[in-house]
């Protein structure tokens, strides 16, 4: 970590009360900084702001956290920033104190290595044996909860497979572990529907309203994984990263994968 704010004061230490640790009470946004300009900045703050009227947390104002981005990133030409909202309180019990404020933690952390080269050869990724619970109530959000995601990441690996793929309790395919998945079938761009568990990304929900006419968002049972043509992965860090296989299936880097790298790349603007 490379600095690290704690109600705008420069710190990283924490009360043992604190509910973000006793509960994963609360919400966080992983942000790509640029010379000081935090990438969809707009885009991260409404689903921040969703996730905070789901959970009834309070959400600073927004030039408040812009200015922490801003704070914690200086000097930096490329930089991940870490966005982190907790609700305040002391004492035991699950019962949230009413008007409660929101202790917010924002850090800055170092850009990760070989993006360029995953983006350019892809990666093979497994179906991990882990299953997502149903909860509608958190569907969508990212909330701080995410020992799913610690339990899958923990399972055996080798060095070849590079991510996991993350199925509901039904079968359904969710996600990867950290990134949204797309399938690319006759041409149609396929996604899973995200009201039931897993995260909506941010990178997502541009693809689905820049490609609107050529995606949908659906039920994908993981039968399905071997009649996709092309599968990429999406992240607001490392961008769109092409799945060269799942398991034993394996899948070239298609020209609409290529394509939307290409737009991410050059057309979108932060």
């Amino acid at each position: 970590m490379l600095e690290c704010l704690v109600n705008g004061e420069i710190s990283t230490f924490v009360t043992a009360t604190n509910r973000g640790l006793d509960y994963g009470d609360g919400l966080f946004e992983t942000l790509s900084v640029r010379d000081g300009r935090p990438s969809r900045w707009q885009a991260h703050m409404d689903r921040l702001g969703e996730g905070c009227e789901r959970l009834g947390l309070v959400m600073p104002p927004q030039a408040v956290l812009l200015r922490e981005v801003q704070t914690v990133s200086a000097g930096l030409s490329k930089t991940v920033v870490k966005i982190v909202l907790i609700r305040d309180g002391r004492g035991r019990g699950y019962m949230p104190a009413q008007n409660a404020t929101s202790l917010r933690i924002v850090s800055a952390h170092a850009w990760p290595e070989g993006i360029a080269d995953v983006a350019r050869k892809g990666i093979r990724t497994r179906v991990c044996t882990l299953r997502l619970a149903l909860q509608p109530a958190l569907g969508g959000i990212k909330h701080l909860n995410r020992l799913e995601q610690v339990l899958a990441s923990a399972e055996p690996q080798t060095k070849e497979v590079a991510d996991g793929i993350l199925l509901d309790c039904e079968n359904h395919v969710i996600s990867a572990i950290s990134a949204n998945i797309f399938l690319v079938v006759d041409d149609r761009i396929l996604t899973p529907r995200l009201d039931r568990c897993g995260v909506r990304g941010i990178v997502r929900g541009q693809i689905l309203s820049v490609f609107s006419a050529r995606c949908e968002q659906r039920r994908i049972l993981v039968d399905m994984l071997p009649e996709a043509e092309e599968v990429f992965l999406s992240n607001s860090i490392r961008g769109i990263v092409p799945v060269t296989a799942i398991d034993e299936h394996d899948y070239a880097i298609g020209p609409l994968t290529r394509e939307l790298q290409s737009w991410l790349q050059n057309g979108l603007k932060p």
